[in-house]
């Protein structure tokens, strides 16, 4: 029988095997503390039905609430200039904890903070945590990510991988090293292409088609693209050379991230390294609660804040216990993934594993 249940599933009851005690799962199946407060609001720069970063955070979001009774507003379309209005709004009608959805809103989030005593949690600045007030969510999802390498190297008929990317921010380069050394870990001798689309190319979908259709051109039968908006045209460029294809010729499959593209595309998206909110969220209303608000929440394996999606039927039954074998391992502290966030240390790891 196929073993297409949720990764992330066997590694929770592995965790709790191991007398762990994830802070998210927690988070998600005790009883949650009685909420503290009444509303609470999100920001996000893009559209909250982009079946990504902005949908995730506003679907956490609002599942929270309706389990813990919590009132929820969206801001959606904040885009990256001052959101200073948009927050002032928010505090005129009652959000008494803002989620600043993008790292963009590092600065801005905190000073507004400090000049409204208005709680908010952003993404990626750890240094700006203050007990009460500021508290921080990181992203790196650079162990779900070496698991998506892994499968990459597992499942390429080509051993010919390609990472795409919309820029290299912190969240970016944790997974495309975790993706590299997942892929070195299963299949060394592949090539490894790496392209950026351009510097914050988040929303550039022709872009992303462009650079794609080079990296399939090239010979890559797997793409790990991290886009955002620039994701469709990823897609897209699968979509077309899977539907051209001529006699020989290898079909291309997509890993995804953040979201599930799956009602639209689950014919060329193999899996996706998937963003699941709800127990940070669900983590910080009980802390304001409780009076432990203003901490860095992290989203890893072990937690369940990161996994990947349910894989199609026709992966091989060995390769998905083999890959539940290594989530295990990656759970128990036998693997050990990097975690770089810098671009040039990024590069650096990329070019060791595969040199170009």
């Amino acid at each position: 029988m196929k073993i297409v249940k949720r990764l992330a599933g066997i590694a929770a009851i592995l965790a709790l095997m191991l007398g762990a005690a994830p802070m998210a799962l927690l988070a998600q199946d005790a009883t949650p503390v009685p909420a503290s407060i009444e509303r609470a609001a999100l920001v996000t720069p893009s559209s909250r039905t982009n079946q990504g970063w902005d949908q995730q955070g506003a679907d956490g979001l609002e599942a929270v609430g309706e389990e813990r009774g919590v009132t929820v507003e969206i801001a959606e379309n904040g885009g990256y200039d001052d959101i200073t209005p948009i927050l002032r709004d928010l505090q005129a009608n009652g959000n008494e904890l803002i989620i600043c959805h993008a790292s963009g809103y590092q600065t801005v989030c905190p000073e507004f903070a400090a000049a409204s005593g208005i709680p908010v949690a952003v993404i990626e600045n750890p240094g700006a945590v203050s007990p009460g007030l500021v508290s921080d969510i990181e992203t790196q999802a650079q162990e779900a990510a070496w698991l998506a390498g892994y499968l990459a190297g597992k499942t390429t008929q080509t051993g010919t991988v390609a990472i795409i990317v919309s820029g290299e921010p912190p969240t970016w380069n944790f997974m495309s090293v975790g993706f590299a050394e997942g892929l070195h870990a299963s299949r060394p001798d592949a090539i490894l292409l790496y392209s950026v689309i351009g510097e914050a190319a988040y929303d550039d979908v022709a872009g992303g088609k462009r650079v794609t259709e080079q990296a399939l051109t090239a010979g890559a039968d797997i793409v790990f693209g991290m886009g955002d908006g620039a994701s469709f045209g990823m897609l897209q460029a699968v979509v077309e050379h899977n539907d051209g294809l001529a006699e020989g010729e290898s079909r291309a499959w997509f890993i995804d991230v953040i979201g599930d593209k799956r009602a639209d595309y689950a014919d060329h998206l193999l899996t996706s390294v998937y963003f699941d909110y709800t127990g940070v969220y669900n983590q910080m209303i009980t802390d304001l609660a409780t009076g432990d608000f203003g901490q860095v929440y992290t989203m890893t394996v072990a937690n369940g804040g990161v996994y990947l999606l349910e894989l199609p039927e026709w992966v091989d039954e060995a390769v998905v216990t083999d890959l539940a074998d290594q989530e295990a391992k990656i759970v128990a502290g036998e693997i050990t993934v990097s975690a770089i966030g810098d671009a040039s240390g990024m590069l650096a790891r990329l070019d060791e594993l595969f040199p170009r």
